[in-house]
Parts: C-alpha cells; sequence; structure tokens
C-alpha cells in the first residue's frame, strides 16, 4: 500500500460549534484536573465537547454512510482510561458532575494514574486501553447506570498539549479568535491541503477495479508531520496543515457523497498491536489468551494501514 498526494476538490472543514452531551465509584478531583478547568476556562457541562456514543452530530437528511459505520473508523484510536483493579472506570468528582478523562496518550494517562495513587495510597487503580468507538458506547451505558440522577457523568477527550497548542497556533493563523477557538475546539484533528491519500490493496485481477483511494485524517500533528516527509519535495511544498475538531471531521466523513475517509491509527495503536501480536506467539493456544486490553479494531480501511516507519511515496 502507498500514499499519494489528492488533488481533488474538497471543501475546507470548519470548526464546529461544540456539542452538548452527557457522557461514570467517585474519586477526588486531582490538583492537576483542577489546573485543567482553570487552564481551559470550561464549565465541563457547559462548554466542553464530548463525545459518547451518539455524538449528537449535527448531520445532513442524507448520508454517505451510517453514523455507526463513521464511528467504527475511530477504532484505530484507543483511549487510555484509568480503572479499578476490576476495570471499572474511576471518574473524578467535581460538584455535580463525574470527569472521566480519555486520554488519547498513554504517557499522560500514566502521569494522572501516578498522581491518583498517590493522593489514594490504598487504591488500586489501572489503566486499560480501549478504541474509542467501543468507548463511546460504554460512557453511555455508564450514564444508564448512575445510581444519582442528579449528577451528569462528562467524558472528554485528552489530546496532548502539544497538539492542542499547536492547533491554535493554526487556527489564528487562519483568523479565528480565541473565543472561537475555545468553543470550538474540543479534540484536534489534522490533515492537509490537498488531501494525503492511502491508496487500497491491488486487485486480484485485472477484471477487478482498483479501489479508490482514502483520504486521510491523523490524530497527531507529529504523525501528520511524519507523513508529510515522506513526500518527494516537489510535491511537499504544495500541502498545507489544516486542523478541525473531531466533530466536524466526523460530520464531513457522514456527509460525504462516498465512504472516501480514513483515520490514520496512532502511534500508541501501532505499540498496542505489537504487544498484543508478542503476546499471541507467546500463547500459541487462542484458549490459553486472556481478552486483550485493546479490543479488536473495526474492520475499516484504516485497520490496514501501514506503520509509522512505511514509505508514502507520491505519485
Amino acid at each position: 500500500m502507498s500514499a499519494t498526494v489528492h488533488h481533488g476538490q474538497i471543501r475546507s472543514i470548519p470548526l464546529a460549534k461544540p456539542v452538548l452531551t452527557s457522557a461514570a465509584s467517585m474519586q477526588p478531583l486531582p490538583q492537576s484536573w483542577r489546573m485543567f478547568f482553570k487552564q481551559y476556562r470550561l464549565n465541563p457541562v457547559a462548554k466542553l465537547l464530548l463525545l459518547t456514543a451518539s455524538l449528537q452530530l449535527a448531520m445532513a437528511p442524507a448520508q454517505a454512510i451510517p453514523e455507526a459505520d463513521a464511528l467504527k473508523k475511530l477504532a484505530v484510536v484507543p483511549v487510555f482510561v484509568l480503572t479499578d483493579s476490576k476495570g471499572v472506570p474511576l471518574p473524578m468528582a467535581k460538584d455535580k458532575t463525574l470527569v472521566l478523562p480519555l486520554y488519547l496518550e498513554r504517557t499522560k494517562a500514566e502521569a494522572e494514574l501516578a498522581i491518583l495513587q498517590k493522593a489514594n495510597p490504598s487504591l488500586l487503580a489501572k489503566l486499560v486501553a480501549i478504541p474509542l468507538n467501543d468507548m463511546t458506547a460504554k460512557v453511555k451505558q455508564l450514564q444508564l447506570q448512575l445510581k444519582d440522577k442528579s449528577r451528569t457523568l462528562v467524558a472528554p477527550v485528552i489530546s496532548s498539549p502539544a497538539d492542542r497548542q499547536q492547533a491554535i497556533l493554526m487556527l489564528k493563523q487562519q483568523g479565528l479568535s480565541d473565543k472561537q477557538i475555545q468553543e470550538g475546539l474540543a479534540v484536534p484533528v489534522f490533515f492537509t491541503k490537498p488531501f494525503l491519500s492511502l491508496a487500497g490493496p491491488q486487485p486480484a485481477s485485472k477484471a477487478t477495479a482498483a479501489a479508490e483511494p482514502k483520504l486521510m485524517f491523523f490524530m497527531s500533528y507529529a504523525s501528520l508531520q511524519a507523513a508529510i516527509a515522506k513526500v518527494p519535495p516537489a510535491k511537499r511544498a504544495g500541502l498545507e496543515p489544516q486542523v478541525a475538531d473531531l466533530s466536524a471531521v466526523l460530520r464531513q466523513i457522514i456527509q460525504s457523497p462516498q465512504d472516501r475517509y480514513v483515520i490514520f491509527p496512532t502511534a500508541d495503536y501501532f505499540l498496542l498491536v505489537q504487544k498484543q501480536r508478542l503476546q499471541n506467539q507467546q500463547r500459541p493456544d487462542p484458549k490459553a489468551q486472556p481478552p486483550p486490553q485493546l479490543l479488536s479494531p473495526s474492520p475499516t480501511p484504516a485497520s490496514q494501514a501501514p506503520g509509522p516507519a512505511s514509505a508514502l511515496p507520491a505519485k
């Protein structure tokens, strides 16, 4: 498989206005999370874009693909969740709100786990990696299981600070105000204009038409830059990095006339898959294998994407 530069006419993807959704054993809010709310000056109930089972996307009447199929493209985006020893998520309590952070980066999640364990030495907590599409459904289940109906469970997806700062810089260069960015940007997703495209597998016979190339979105700026670096300089100069909120990207996927987009797997996805393969080699008997923490990705084109070190030559 290879990637090329796609020069088709694709309209720009604007920031989406945040959509309020309610996304559940309760722990005191750590100091790091108090700083989070202070830093972004957000009321978690009113302004955070929260990904839950429906995501409550503002969809056009005609859809290219069902919403559920669009969410399956997030199977290559694992999020790291703090849980107890039995795997039950551990949300943080803030007033009437329960906050369950979904970390895109393992390192950030590990740092928060260390803070939680230091504040609660007797707590047997751990990290669990779950594909984002599956986690949205789990959040909805947790919401329904809340015994105290006066509380609201929210599950913000936490990107790396570096990606957020890069996204803010790019959006300000496009003329967006601080208010527009604060209200419209929750989970930055990066791409290029024109799009980088991923070619599908070659057909088994000449009589079979080749699969249409898929246009790529990236969950981190570093992954985008790594892909751009593989493009020959002559075409690389014409690539303009862009950013949009994840909700706007999903809406674009749903409204597109054809199923033409994929989300490039995150770096942690590749590491988890590699770890799972090593575990499978060490346990040749499938019956002896424990359930993996990373659930099997849905059968989407993104699951066949090349690894970070694969060449991305342009035509």
